[in-house]
This record gives C-alpha cells, structure tokens and sequence, in this order.
C-alpha cells in the first residue's frame, strides 16, 4: 500500500512530461527497495545523532521566485548541511546518504545554474521530493488540511530532519516549496528549531516563468506546474495567466497568514531582486539569521549576479499578466 501510494504520487505528471523527460518504472523500483532495506539501519542513526536545538532552516514561496539560486548560494557560501543530488538518493535513509555522500562547509564550487529547480552535479543542492512522498500524503494537491496531515505520521520526518541536523552538527537547509510553503505552521510544532526563509519576486516575471516553463515540460500552458493549490481543479477551464496568477497568490496568502503565528524570530523574507543586486549583504543577512558561519567571505563579496527580470513572453501575454495583476 504504501509503495502504490508513493509512485503514484511520483508519477502523477509522467504522462503529460515530454518524452525525454519521463520517469523510468525499473530504476525508481530499484531505489525504492534499497531504501526500503536501509531505512530500519537510518532509523537507529537517527537516535544516535539527533539534535532538536540545531536549526533546520525551509526556504519557501512561490515557483519561479527564485528559491533554487538561494538555495545553491547558502550551499555554496555558508557552513550549513544541506540535501545534495547524490545524497538525494537515499530518501528514505537521509543519514546514510550523508555519510555516503554529504558535504557541508561551503566552497563545493558549485555552479549558480539549474532547470526548473533540478541542478546538476553531485554536489549541488537537491529538493528531496522522494523523501516527503515517501513519508507524506500529497497526491491530490500540496496544501493539506489539519485532518488530513493528522493522517500522517510525522515522527519519522521528525527524526530524520533532527538527525540530520545533529549529524552535520552545522544549520539543515532545505527547499522544497511543494511540500513546505502550505505546511508551515504545522512544521514549525513538529520542529521547534525550524526556521522560515521566504523569497518573494515581482509577481510578472514569477508569471511569465512558470508559463515558459509549462511550455518546456509539458508543451502546453495549461498544464499545471509545480506547487498545486487545494483549488487547483477548480481552476482548470480559466486561462493559463489566470490559473498561474491564482497559484502565486494562494501561496503567498497561506506563507503570509503562517508568518503571522511564527515568532518573529524565526522567519526571514527577502527580495529576489535586492538579492541579485547586493547578493553579499543578502548573504550575510541570512547568515546571521540562521546562525552560520560564511564560508569564505572574500568569495562571498565577489559576487557579481545578473537579475533576470526581461520580458521574454509576447506582447498579448503580457498584457494579460499585467491585468491579472491590477488591483
């Protein structure tokens, strides 16, 4: 039961994904029973090394805002434990992973470029989609109520999440705006350590994204992509600037309301574009709000990034974002 409801979660979108990029049933089948054999082996690992005092930091909001490249900047310039694509691989045993292939400490040289939110390279920083499916319920959409994350046992998460932090013995950086940005509230109970990164970009060029990217992945912009409101079905018959101005702002509603009963201290918003412009100073902001040390603040400092805020979508379309948009 449990393996039917994770690969259909998994591969809910496989069909309507382009050819080249489709999943493969007999790789994923192999990788889920290896880790279904290491699991009972992390799970005593987990006890060993948890830490519920040391910060595990989820960054959060809307697709396309620019949570990747925040991401991949915290793992290369600060000391933090972070989920990378080898690692990535062990979902269900996230200590072994990171025995086997963790890295943290900053200086990975990693490179500031990915495709919708997929990086490349061992080192970089990975979502860790497989680990919330496997341990979560999120086939239908991504914000789950209050009965129905009740249904989920979410002391494994726990105790995965804690043990890692304690294993690394540095700040746990996480992105995964699927599984996190509607969950906040609920996360910051299970986990009293947790802190919440919020990342906001002008709403026209998070649009203009997400509609090139349903284009890219599945060659239709009525595809949806990405994080599924509870609503999503309802706004299947709308046009896609519609359904994708609905999705940026049902997120940023629930990251907003969950703010509001996080304490203050615990939560940090940033601008996508005030970090293009003073990456360092942004940096260092974060660094000081998670607890961790820079890395390399000579490398930090020459940091030189390019804002991608370019119209790049015919004109028609954009004249729809921008009344989408209007008040």
């Amino acid at each position: 039961m449990k393996a039917r409801r994770f690969f259909r979660a998994v591969y809910w979108d496989n069909e309507l994904r382009r050819a080249d990029i489709r999943r493969g049933l007999g790789n994923d089948l192999g990788l889920y029973l290896m880790n279904r054999s290491l699991e009972p082996v992390d799970a005593l690992l987990r006890r060993k090394h948890s830490r519920p005092d040391v910060p595990i930091v989820f960054i959060v909001g809307a697709p396309r805002s620019g949570t990747t490249v925040l991401y991949q900047l915290i793992a290369e310039h600060l000391d933090v434990g972070f989920i990378n694509n080898r690692m990535a691989r062990y979902f269900a045993a996230p200590i072994i992973g990171a025995m086997l292939h963790g890295r943290s400490g900053g200086g990975h040289g990693l490179a500031l470029s990915s495709e919708y939110g997929r990086t490349g390279g061992d080192l970089s920083p990975h979502e860790f989609s497989w680990f919330w499916h496997y341990y979560g319920d999120f086939r239908l959409n991504d914000d789950l109520n209050d009965e129905e994350l009740s249904q989920i046992d979410w002391q494994p998460v726990k105790r995965a999440l804690e043990g890692l932090a304690g294993y690394f013995e540095r700040p746990l950086v996480l992105k995964n705006i699927n599984f996190v940005s509607y969950q906040i509230a609920w996360l910051k109970q299970l986990l009293p350590a947790a802190k919440f990164i919020w990342i906001r970009r002008d709403p026209r060029y998070t649009m203009q994204s997400i509609l090139r990217v349903r284009e890219d992945e599945y060659g239709d912009r009525r595809a949806w992509w990405s994080v599924r409101p509870r609503d999503a079905q309802d706004w299947r018959d709308r046009t896609p600037v519609e359904q994708v101005a609905h999705q940026i702002d049902d997120i940023s509603r629930a990251i907003d309301a969950a703010f509001s009963t996080v304490p203050t201290k615990d939560t940090l918003t940033l601008e996508y574009e005030e970090l293009m412009r003073i990456p360092s100073d942004t940096m260092k902001r974060v660094a000081r709000f998670i607890g961790a040390d820079v890395a390399d603040e000579n490398g930090l400092d020459a940091i030189r990034l390019e804002p991608r805020n370019h119209r790049t979508i015919d004109d028609t379309t954009w004249a729809e974002i921008e009344r989408a948009l209007a008040p």
